[in-house]
């Protein structure tokens, strides 16, 4: 070989072996990175539908974008779809519904929300007993204790079903958690990264680097915000809450929501502990979903790959959990059942 010609020749054989060797780490992380989805920054709205649940709502460009239709009254609570606006005044409900987009049903049907499926299984039980999900999406635990004053002026509700959510006593630093692979999707903004989609290699570093910076960081957020000092004032609340319902004859169930995160490493059972205790030491009756939800895999309860709200599954269990603790524990207003069973 012409030995002028020798470092034209090892940088193309050079040139060659690297992009060899990218091809075979690109078609690796093909096997073994995690699947990469186009977020939509929209509420409830997916560029995917794995189960075939949701419905296209609109296109972006080319790409079908599905979701849901939701009817809302004023106050933002979930009505039936074809309900009209005024489909909750005028009415009398025996039980109140109080949450967030966890209890109000974000990403699934009216009829798949826990609090209708309970009323159904109630209806099937021959118990005549009506809820108004007063519910908002984004409601922390202030904003439900203003709720229920301003619903309680209306009626006496014999008694009120709140579920907690984790992030209902607020996430401290949560402006800092930005990424598309954290513990909880619903909590922080999410840019597409088209790089991501289009070569795996690229998705497979920042996946690993996102799942050690922001799970540490979300984690974090969720724990400090449980921390006494810093939870007491919000949990001060809901006890006058709950004292008022009870002053007028009615009575508080807390329904605790776990987070839905690797149920095989859970990181939240301190937070689920000490709303525990608060709802022990001041007689709240109190049912913890984490056992139920974690009979499965958390992404099965997902209502899509990235909106990690309940989906109609975990509703269904926790519609048929409330139910059972709400029997065993004689909770149900009795009056109503006694009437619904003379039907």
């Amino acid at each position: 070989m012409n030995p002028a010609r020798k470092p034209a020749f090892y940088m193309l054989t050079a040139i060659l072996l690297i992009g060899v060797l990218l091809v075979i780490l690109e078609l690796t992380a093909r096997l073994v990175a995690p699947p990469y989805y186009r977020f939509n920054n929209r509420s409830h709205e997916y560029y995917t539908n794995p189960r075939g649940y949701h419905h296209v709502v609109r296109m972006d460009g080319n790409l079908p974008v599905f979701g849901l239709d939701y009817n809302l009254s004023p106050q933002l609570y979930r009505l039936p779809l074809n309900a009209p606006k005024d489909y909750l005044e005028n009415r009398n409900f025996e039980i109140l519904g109080l949450g967030d987009s966890f209890v109000h049903g974000a990403g699934v049907e009216y009829k798949d929300t826990c609090l209708a499926r309970l009323e159904s299984i109630l209806a099937a039980s021959r118990m005549n007993l009506h809820i108004k999900n007063c519910s908002v999406p984004g409601a922390d635990l202030n904003f439900i204790v203003k709720t229920y004053q301003t619903e309680s002026r209306k009626q006496d509700y014999p008694l009120v079903i709140y579920g907690f959510v984790l992030n209902d006593l607020g996430l401290p630093g949560r402006e800092r958690i930005r990424g598309s692979d954290f513990i909880d999707q619903n909590n922080g903004p999410n840019v597409y990264t088209p790089w991501r989609d289009r070569l795996a290699i690229v998705n497979l570093v920042e996946a690993s680097l996102d799942k050690i910076r922001l799970h540490n960081q979300t984690t974090r957020a969720y724990l400090d915000a449980f921390e006494p000092d810093r939870a007491r004032p919000a949990l001060v609340n809901l006890k006058i809450m709950a004292d008022d319902i009870r002053a007028g004859g009615g009575q508080l169930v807390l329904v605790i929501f776990p987070l839905l995160y690797d149920f095989n490493h859970y990181r939240f059972e301190k937070c689920h502990a000490l709303m525990r205790d608060f709802a022990h030491h001041n007689n709240i009756p109190v049912l913890d979903l984490l056992p139920a939800f974690s009979r499965h895999a958390a992404p099965d309860l997902w209502v899509n790959p990235t909106d990690h709200h309940p989906n109609e599954t975990a509703h269904a269990i926790a519609a048929r959990e409330l139910f059972d603790f709400l029997k065993e524990e004689n909770l149900l207003p009795s009056a109503a059942a006694e009437k619904g069973g003379k039907g």
